[in-house]
Formats: C-alpha cells, sequence, structure tokens
C-alpha cells in the first residue's frame, strides 16, 4: 500500500499500490503532518506534525494515536532503524536530526547546526543520509550517531526527499524547485538525472523488488510512480488533496 500525509489538509491516507481504493486514516487533531514512516512488522506508522509540534504514531489503519515527542520546533521527514528499535526525524527550524526509542524515550539530539529535510538511513553500512535544501543546497551524510559529517552533492536547489537503493550504491532524491528527480552514488559521485517536468517532486520512496520509484508532486498534488530509470511514468492518485510525504508497505 501507499501511505501519504497532506500536510494541507491535515490528514493522512493511503491507497493499494496501484493508487485504487484510496481511504483515509487520520484527519482529527492533525495540523500539518509531514513525514511519516512504516513499522509493518509492528503494525505502526510513524509521523511529524510540524503544526503541532510533535512526533507521532498509530496502528497501520489509524487507530490507537500516541504522541511520542513533544515541544518540537519543526519536524520534517522521517526514518526507521526497526533492529534497533529507533526513529529519526529532521527539523528544520531547530536544525537538527534526532533519534529516540519506537516509544518516544530517550531522545537524542545526533547532528546540530544544519537546516535539514528528507532523511534516509543505511543501518548495514552505518550510515544516515539527509537533504538540506535551506542553506547548503546539499545532500550529507553521517555515521548513525551523528559522526563523521561528509558532503555529498552540492549545487541543488529545494531537494527535499531522499532515498536509497543500497543494493546498487545509489541514493535517489526529489528536488521540486528544478523539477527533476535525479540519483547518485552513495558517495555523491556520478550525479544523473531519472526524471524531469514530473509536477515538483517533493518527497519519493522505492520498491526496489519491483524496480519502481514513487513520488508525490508538489505542484500538481498526485503521486507517479516510474522504473528506477525514469521510463513509464504513471500517475497513481489525484484529486485527493495535496500528498506530501509518502511511504510504501511492501509485502
Amino acid at each position: 500500500m501507499i501511505y501519504w500525509t497532506d500536510t494541507e489538509n491535515g490528514k493522512i491516507q493511503r491507497s493499494s499500490i496501484d493508487g485504487t481504493d484510496v481511504e483515509e486514516l487520520v484527519s482529527f487533531g492533525l495540523e500539518s503532518p509531514l513525514g511519516i514512516v512504516l513499522d509493518p512488522a509492528g503494525g505502526k506508522m510513524y509521523w511529524t506534525d510540524y503544526g503541532n509540534h510533535v512526533v507521532q504514531r498509530a496502528n497501520l489503519d489509524g487507530t490507537d494515536i500516541e504522541t511520542l515527542v513533544v515541544d518540537q520546533p519543526m519536524p520534517r521527514h522521517m526514518a526507521i532503524d526497526q533492529e534497533a528499535g529507533k526513529v529519526y526525524w529532521t527539523d528544520s527550524s531547530a536544525n537538527r536530526v534526532q533519534r529516540a526509542d519506537l516509544d518516544g524515550s530517550q531522545v537524542q539530539e545526533l547532528v546540530s547546526g544544519i537546516p535539514t529535510a528528507g532523511i534516509a538511513l543505511d543501518v548495514p553500512g552505518g550510515k544516515m543520509y539527509w537533504a538540506d535544501p535551506f542553506v547548503g543546497k546539499k545532500n550529507q551524510r553521517a555515521n548513525l550517531d551523528g559522526s563523521c559529517l561528509e558532503d555529498l552533492v552540492g549545487g541543488l536547489s529545494v531537494q527535499v526527499g531522499i532515498a536509497l537503493d543500497l543494493s546498487a550504491s545509489k541514493m535517489y532524491w526529489a528536488d521540486s524547485d528544478s523539477d527533476k528527480i535525479q540519483r547518485a552514488n552513495l558517495d555523491g559521485t556520478q550525479v544523473e538525472d531519472v526524471l524531469s517536468e514530473q509536477g515538483g517532486p517533493r518527497c519519493l520512496a522505492l520498491d526496489l523488488h519491483h524496480g519502481k520509484v514513487y513520488w508525490t508532486a508538489s505542484a500538481t498534488n498526485k503521486i507517479l510512480r516510474a522504473n528506477l530509470d525514469g521510463t513509464e511514468v504513471e500517475v497513481l492518485v489525484s484529486g485527493h488533496g495535496a500528498p506530501r510525504g509518502i511511504a510504501l508497505e511492501l509485502s
């Protein structure tokens, strides 16, 4: 299934993987939900709400909402380390990356002084990757504890979503200002355009088993997918609010 946040209308929705059977999961009490990540094994979805300044979770069907972390200036995007039982999130106002246990306890600040947006984890490699579209206009990475900071790709625009294909040693990112989805090696070399003129791609997710990239288009309020090489573009969801954050539940 595809899960997404609608930041403008304050809701979380999902659909079948082909975009059919759209259902609304959470709407009451949300202000500006943005980042979303799934823990299918634990039966939970996690999200940030920068309007309410919180990190929350619920069952995958939207029931049993819990507030995990409060008083966050502008929590944005999320990643999860299921094996270690940790959830990570970025904050573009406090300029940091944080993580906590899945129940919201043991909050740690890992990176400070950097405006951050999208985030992705390479758990086997011990690395986290994130986008700085606000000041540095670059993608960066560090160890999972925040040490060994590296600059990877510079000269970008408003790149927000970031995702990893570890099997191919590639990172993908969505840049709504340049209207492109791009990719590079994990060390930032060999940058190439995958897609262009796709409605202002904002956030993305990969289905590596089927060789697909999914993204939300902020200019057209659609969810689309294509092959990892950019061919066979399909519009999956349209007319259901303004999708922003995106996550996939894959069998």
